[in-house]
């Protein structure tokens, strides 16, 4: 067999067989951008549909172990908590929504000096304890914060404020809703399920520096290892954690973390060296 080379040719523009001229320039263009908008695609965040009445609710489990000392005076602080929140959608814009953040439950125990202090959100505060006092303010007091569609803060239009060290004491996870932070329950960064296990990437964020891992993919949830390094006014910290991920939301289902705090705490005016651990579980549901 053999084959007449001037009946055959190729050209940059197309192929021309048997005299036939086929052109594939826009075949190859809609193939470009097929590829092009699939690219696009899998590096777009998963947003949240926002809907007015959503609720999504977070519950914490958070255990503390703090060592205070000044001089020669050592104090051990342990602590348990449970805490319980809602997110309500009440309004939904072009650019987002406005969310609710109730505290709706808090059992705190804590164990200082052979002291053991029993806070249960249920039940009335003790109107002699600073300390339970101060905690009742999170059932009582509401945050109203604005967000885009990836759950990113855009403003506070009614900020929920609890005293720093009380909530260090008593080993309770502050929250923060700061312009440009994400909602609790949100990640900050794009989910794609393409993704392979053992991809890394870092995140650096004012003094804090994560580390990201992929531990497991599928095409409905993601997991995720991570490391991060804070370095703080008082506390520097080091984290570490995984979280499970919605893909089409980028809501966090589950998020595990231990972590060790080290640096200077103040209690009743008192300026003390402190090492903290802490291990908390968190799970998020859409209600």
């Amino acid at each position: 067999m053999s084959f007449n080379n001037s009946s055959v040719a190729a050209y940059p523009q197309g192929i021309i067989t048997n005299n036939i001229k086929m052109n594939t320039a826009p075949n190859r263009f809609k193939y470009m951008l097929m590829v092009l908008l699939t690219f696009i695609s899998s590096l777009a965040f998963a947003q949240a549909v926002f809907k007015k009445g959503d609720e999504f609710q977070r519950q914490v489990l958070t255990r503390s172990n703090c060592v205070l000392q000044r001089g020669s005076q050592t104090l051990h602080v342990s602590s348990f908590s449970t805490l319980i929140k809602t997110y309500k959608v009440t309004d939904v814009t072009d650019k987002g929504a406005y969310v609710v953040i109730t505290t709706d439950k808090l059992v705190d125990t804590v164990n200082a000096m052979d002291q053991n202090l029993v806070y249960n959100s249920a039940k009335p505060a003790d109107p002699n304890s600073f300390i339970q006092v101060g905690l009742q303010k999170m059932i009582n007091n509401q945050a109203v914060v604005s967000v885009n569609k990836k759950g990113e803060v855009l403003s506070i239009r009614r900020p929920s404020t609890v005293n720093d060290t009380l909530l260090s004491f008593t080993g309770i996870q502050p929250e923060n809703l700061t312009p440009g932070t994400t909602l609790q329950f949100m990640v900050n960064f794009s989910v794609n399920p393409s993704m392979k296990k053992g991809y890394a990437w870092t995140n650096t964020a004012n003094s804090s520096e994560t580390v990201y891992t992929v531990y497991a993919v599928n095409a409905l949830t993601t997991t995720l290892t991570y490391k991060t390094s804070v370095l703080g006014d008082n506390l520097n910290s080091r984290i570490n954690g995984s979280i499970l991920i919605n893909n089409n939301t980028g809501v966090i289902l589950k998020r595990s973390s231990q972590s060790v705090s080290t640096g200077y705490e103040m209690v009743n005016g008192i300026v003390y060296t402190a090492t903290r651990r802490t291990a908390t579980v968190e799970v998020n549901i859409k209600k």
